[in-house]
């Protein structure tokens, strides 16, 4: 008879090794995601935007991480629609109009300033004197503002985040790569955890796994403490009996997924077996009610109800999920105090979780908002 680890097992080395689908045109989705923001430019009246976030440059010109992310870039995307990017990479394709490379490091050193080089470069490339420019106040530096002598500044960090939350396809394919990477770091710890094993040893192997199912360098982290809510990983062994939940997030090319699964270490009890059950059948429960329309706060007191209905369950103590993309945390967020809704192109992840003192249960799946429901793109791993 088959144990829920084992069957989760079977299921993820199913889904890791699926065939990748061939990947979307970068240069024609980078172009359509320019236009869209050239359109929300005119309607702000703004000259245009500089963007500065290693996030958002991808995003604009569907340029792959190259240079370490510390090192400061500026895109500037005009109200014309033209694009120049000023960066410290010149071996990246940047699918933009110009591109302006400057060096980021002396002889291997990388200085403690770089930002005066890159205003070095960037005032008399752009010409922005006198403009009315829209900024992104979370990233940008005062002293690289300053050098510009703009007519104004306003802030477009909500209207960038709006336009990248709807995802396309180029976003959907990198989102399936870090969640295949994913699911593989999960069968890998499937087989790492046995009683006597540290939360280490799994953390590795499962980092390990990620990566060379990506074939490429990843980032790979989560809350890899057994018998806990969660944390980093410890020095800790396993012990027989426990529940050994892990919530595992792993980038790929900029794009991030996160998921979590339940471990038995050893043979789960009757009990644990029915918590962790009764969690996996959150997302039963849930799924029909993913569609564009319904808000956070609504999701969020439907997974409280469903996991309330176990009599152990006290309910839901954390939120109920929320958006992946560029970022770990995106919108939506699924939390009683949201009344955003649901809107087609969101990728959101579902994480009901019940917390007892013989059993610390998390599952966590990734599902795709569709014009009338939802698809699973972790799918084949909750059954």
């Amino acid at each position: 008879m088959k144990t829920f680890a084992s069957m989760d097992h079977q299921s993820m080395t199913t889904t890791a090794v699926a065939t990748t689908a061939t990947t979307p045109d970068p240069l024609e989705h980078a172009r359509a995601r320019r236009a869209r923001l050239v359109d929300r430019i005119a309607s702000a009246d703004l000259d245009g935007v500089l963007l500065t976030d290693p996030c958002e440059i991808t995003y604009f010109s569907a340029a792959q991480p190259g240079t370490p992310k510390h090192i400061p870039a500026c895109l500037l995307i005009r109200r014309s629609g033209e694009s120049d990017l000023v960066c410290g990479n010149s071996s990246t394709q940047h699918h933009v109009d110009g591109t302006l490379t400057y060096r980021w490091h002396d002889g291997g050193t990388i200085p403690t300033e770089l930002m005066p080089r890159l205003i070095e470069h960037a005032v008399p490339r752009f010409r922005l004197s006198g403009a009315r420019i829209g900024v992104q106040y979370d990233s940008i530096a005062a002293q690289f503002l300053k050098s510009f002598d703009l007519r104004a500044t306003v802030p477009i960090d909500r209207l960038v985040h709006d336009l990248e939350r709807s995802k396309d396809s180029l976003d959907v394919f990198h989102i399936r790569r870090a969640i295949r990477a994913n699911l593989a770091a999960f069968a890998s710890a499937r087989t790492a955890i046995v009683p006597g094993a540290t939360e280490l040893e799994v953390f590795a192997a499962s980092s390990r796994a990620a990566m060379l199912t990506a074939g490429a360098k990843v980032v790979h982290d989560g809350d890899y403490q057994s018998a806990s809510p969660g944390g980093p990983p410890r020095s800790r062994r396993l012990l027989n009996g426990e529940i050994y939940t892990i919530d595992a997030w792993t980038q790929v090319d900029g794009y991030w997924s996160d998921l979590a699964r339940a471990f038995p270490v050893g043979t789960p009890t009757e009990s644990q077996t029915q918590i962790v059950q009764h969690v996996r059948s959150v997302h039963a429960q849930i799924r029909p009610l993913l569609r564009p329309g319904i808000s956070g706060h609504d999701l969020w007191t439907a997974i409280n109800a469903a996991l309330r209905a176990h009599p152990s369950v006290p309910g839901l103590v954390h939120h109920g999920g929320h958006g992946v993309g560029l970022r770990l945390h995106e919108a939506p967020d699924i939390n009683p105090s949201i009344i955003d809704t649901l809107r087609p192109g969101d990728v959101i992840c579902i994480e009901p979780g019940a917390y007892l003192a013989n059993a610390n249960v998390r599952i966590e799946e990734t599902y795709l908002i569709t014009a009338d429901g939802a698809e699973c793109l972790s799918d084949g791993t909750t059954e």
